[in-house]
Formats: structure tokens, C-alpha cells, sequence
């Protein structure tokens, strides 16, 4: 952070009440945090973890204003894969900033679209890193009653010494029911380098909450089959964000016996020919070694004039760490677009 933004940031003064409170909030996040811990395996798409050491809180949104870079990092991830046009409409503004050791992140914004949750936030370092960050598989974000979550996250170098990250996950609940409000916590820790040569370190802690935001939710029920694997697609649910499928699978032993994991897959286009997954995975859990699987995918909103919604289920059948898959193509499920 150069020092007339650090210079301007210590002028802010937080009122004993609401710093106080801000304290409270996050140690009581941490007692939280150490009660729960991951139990169920996950079955998601290249999870990438996040990790978070003394810090100086900004916990108010004015502080992206005096922070321009840090302002509508959702920008920098629109492409034709993802379209985030919305996310800034119908997002919830965060704001929180924390500096520790030279570096100070920020969470700049943040959606719950009734079952995926999509972050947005910005790294500046005093340190000079000149190649990408990952963030280790240690702390990362964590949602107050889940059994485990799933999914994936992006973390994009602007300049010298600036990030920013989208992180996008579903977390999963024991009785399947998603709150209206969720209570999301996060401690980094450390945020390397590739090459490993490099780490930030710091004391960084958030915590925030995010109201559900409500869509328009097509019950479908509709199966396909094929060579053992038994596939529903139980519903999609439209929001301003994003389009949801949520589904369920059951295999066949005699599948399960050739192969150690059977996991789906998705071609998602429209009868305009537009693309909104091609090969592409989400997250979910099978409570017997893939015997039967549940899950969700995500992805962004339906271009305008799109009447149909085409999706492929395309199973992977795999040896796992490696050793061999095959695909098994399921019949397309064709779903019309209300308007």
C-alpha cells in the first residue's frame, strides 16, 4: 500500500463502540471456527483452499473509495467463460480491510445466491512478487453450520504488487436446507507463491453475513440413463446472478467395480448457441464412495432471447490420482426458458 494511502487509512478514526464490537465479532467468529471442522469428504471441482498474522482492522466501506484498485474487483474477472455483470447490482458491498505485516487484504464484495457463494477481494503487498498467488489448502472461507463445501478460486495479478481473488463455493448443509442468512468467516493466513519461494503472512480475520438472495426456482425431476449411471436433474433455479442446477446420481456396482469414482460434468447451451459450461463440474457430496452422489453447478445469467436451456450431463469414470477415465455421455435435457 503506498504511505498516502496508508497515511489517509490510520486518519480513520472507528468509534470505541463499534471497534469494541468489531473485536467481539471476530473473536467470536474464531471460537466458532474451532468448534467446527470439515467432517464429510467432498467431491468438488479443483478446490483450490485459502489460508490468514497482527493486523489493523478498516472494517467500513468507505475505505474501497480511498482504495481505487480495490473498487469493483468483479471487473476484472468477466469474460466469456463468466459473465459477472450482475454481481456488482445485486452483490453485497463488504468493504472490510485488514493490514498485517505489510499486506493488507480486503473483501470487496460478496453474493449468496441461495446455494453457491461468490466472494470478490484484493491483495496489495509491500513485497515486490513477481508470479502468480496461490492460496495453500489451509484456512478458507467458512460458512457457520456447514458439513463441508465445495469449490473454486481465482486470484489474478494487476501489478507489482497487487491482486485480486474470486472465490466461488457451495457449502453443504446436513438436511439439504439452505438458510436465508448464511455467517461467513475467513482467516487467509498465508498466501505463497507458486514457486513457494515467497509467503505473506499475516493476522488477517473477517466476518460477515449474507442474506439469500431469491429466484425463480423450475422444479424438474427428469432422468437420464446410461452403461449403469442413473442421473437426475432435480431443479434450476434463476436468480439476478447466476442459473443453479442442482442434481443427484446413483451408479451401478458393477460401474463402481471397473471404475473408483463416477462424478458428472456439464455442457450447458442455449437454442441461441450460446455456451455457459463446456466440461465444467461443481461441487458435491457422496456419503457412499460415489455409489450416490449429490451436487450443484453453477453458472451466469441466461443471454436475453434465449428460449431453451440444453443441458448434457457427461460422466467421468475414473481410476483417480491419474491412472485412467473414460466418459459416459448422457442424453441432453432440454428445459423451456419462462419468461
Amino acid at each position: 500500500m503506498s504511505n498516502k494511502i496508508n497515511q489517509e487509512l490510520q486518519k480513520i478514526e472507528i468509534p470505541k463502540e463499534l471497534h469494541e464490537r468489531s473485536k467481539m465479532g471476530v473473536k467470536k467468529a474464531k471460537a466458532e471456527q474451532q468448534k467446527r471442522r470439515f467432517k464429510n469428504p467432498l467431491v468438488a471441482a479443483a478446490v483450490i483452499l485459502g489460508l490468514s498474522t497482527t493486523s489493523v482492522a478498516y472494517a467500513f466501506p468507505s475505505i474501497a473509495a480511498q482504495i481505487p484498485f480495490m473498487d469493483n474487483v468483479i471487473s476484472f474477472f468477466n469474460d466469456e467463460e463468466r459473465d459477472y455483470k450482475n454481481f456488482e447490482t445485486f452483490s453485497t458491498n463488504i468493504g472490510l480491510a485488514q493490514t498485517s505485516n505489510g499486506t493488507t487484504v480486503m473483501v470487496d464484495n460478496a453474493v449468496y445466491d441461495g446455494t453457491n457463494i461468490t466472494i470478490s477481494y484484493a491483495i496489495e503487498t509491500e513485497q515486490e512478487v513477481e508470479q502468480e498467488i496461490e492460496i495453500r489448502p489451509m484456512n478458507w472461507f467458512d460458512v457457520d453450520g456447514a458439513s463441508g463445501m465445495g469449490g473454486s478460486e481465482k486470484i489474478t495479478k494487476i501489478s507489482g504488487n497487487r491482486y485480486v481473488g474470486l472465490a466461488s463455493f457451495t457449502p453443504h448443509f446436513k438436511d439439504g436446507e439452505y438458510p436465508k442468512t448464511v455467517e461467513v468467516t475467513w482467516e487467509p493466513e498465508t498466501f505463497k507463491s507458486i514457486s513457494d519461494d515467497i509467503a505473506l503472512e499475516g493476522d488477517w480475520s473477517f466476518a460477515f453475513s449474507l442474506n439469500r438472495l431469491e429466484g425463480n426456482i423450475e422444479l424438474l425431476n427428469e432422468t437420464v440413463q446410461n452403461k449403469g449411471v442413473n442421473f437426475t436433474l432435480q431443479s434450476v433455479e434463476f436468480t439476478d446472478v447466476s442459473t443453479v442446477i442442482s442434481y443427484e446420481q446413483v451408479v451401478s456396482d458393477e460401474l463402481l467395480k471397473e471404475w473408483k469414482s463416477v462424478t458428472p460434468v456439464f455442457k450447458v447451451t442455449d437454442d441461441l448457441g450460446n455456451v455457459y459450461m463446456d466440461g465444467t463440474s461443481g461441487s458435491g457430496t457422496s456419503p457412499d464412495n460415489f455409489k450416490t452422489f449429490k451436487g450443484t453447478s453453477d453458472f451466469g445469467t441466461i443471454q436475453e432471447g434465449a428460449n431453451k436451456l440444453i443441458i448434457q450431463p457427461i460422466q467421468i469414470a475414473s481410476l483417480n490420482s491419474g491412472k485412467g477415465h473414460t466418459k459416459i455421455e448422457l442424453e441432453p435435457i432440454v428445459i423451456d426458458i419462462k419468461k
